[in-house]
């Protein structure tokens, strides 16, 4: 073949995919239908078995991530929520993932801008630059993050700060607060004259503007809140004047620092336990 498709590669393609009936089969189902529902084996799924002898729980509603990507958060949060069904005898409950979310976004946040202020003697377009400016407040995140953001923030029910439409759709949240924090970056950069203390002073303005944003975005978060819960038999219970992190510590009663976390990650630089 040539350096560049000609119309005679195109035309003995095209030939090929014709000669086919399996093709012209495929192509007609899959023009409107899911690849995935087209691509089932039956014989295998019809085997699959959803009975099992052992349960974690009696099954609860199933919490929705939406057009975000907080799973991580929604996995961690899914482990308290079990003690606190469990504990209270409910039927159902979420904690806030809009709360765990907020405190993410700024904690990235100082994070992405502390890292600038460490790296202002590399170019402009060094690649870890480059690096840090591509995307500082992703929604993804792993368990010892999860851990330390509860551990610091604690946690709320979600009737206490509710889903917004930004919380479930994250995009253009994330897109405006990576255009605002790339915005600081560059004032951070060009402030050279600054020692770090007058920086850190300007890093200080730039998160309460992060803030606001968040607030504009999730909400404000509650520093105390009460809570009313009516158990399976209709025993009617409110707590009154909660803390985020006396909800964490007192009503799960879980110690996530006491937990750990198994990963497999074949990588040359890690050492082997």
């Amino acid at each position: 073949m040539r350096e560049n498709i000609t119309l005679t590669n195109i035309n003995k393609f095209n030939k090929q995919f014709n000669s086919s009936s399996s093709n012209i089969k495929t192509r007609n189902a899959l023009i409107q239908n899911d690849v995935n529902k087209i691509a089932i084996n039956w014989d295998n799924f019809s085997k699959i078995n959803h009975i099992y002898s052992n349960t974690i729980s009696n099954e609860l509603p199933v919490t929705n991530q939406k057009a975000s990507g907080r799973c991580w958060g929604f996995a961690g949060l899914n482990l308290l929520r079990l003690e606190i069904v469990k504990k209270y005898n409910l039927n159902s409950f979420e904690f806030s993932q809009n709360y765990f979310m907020f405190w993410d976004k700024l904690e990235k946040s100082n994070y992405f801008l502390e890292n600038i202020l460490t790296t202002l003697d590399h170019e402009s377009e060094s690649r870890l630059i480059m690096h840090l400016l591509q995307s500082p407040v992703q929604d993804g995140g792993q368990w010892d993050m999860f851990v330390n953001l509860i551990e610091k923030y604690g946690l709320v029910p979600q009737s206490v700060m509710p889903e917004t439409n930004h919380s479930s759709k994250s995009g253009m949240m994330n897109y405006l607060l990576t255009h605002k924090l790339r915005e600081f970056a560059s004032v951070l950069r060009r402030s050279n004259k600054l020692n770090i203390k007058e920086l850190r002073e300007k890093k200080q303005i730039m998160l309460s503007e992060i803030y606001s944003l968040l607030c504009m975005f999730l909400g404000n978060p509650p520093t105390k809140f009460d809570w009313s819960i009516k158990d399976k038999n209709s025993k009617f219970t409110r707590f009154v004047n909660i803390e985020p992190l006396t909800f964490y510590k007192k009503f799960t009663k879980i110690k996530l620092k006491d937990k750990v976390c198994l990963i497999h990650a074949p990588m040359y630089n890690k050492k082997i336990n």
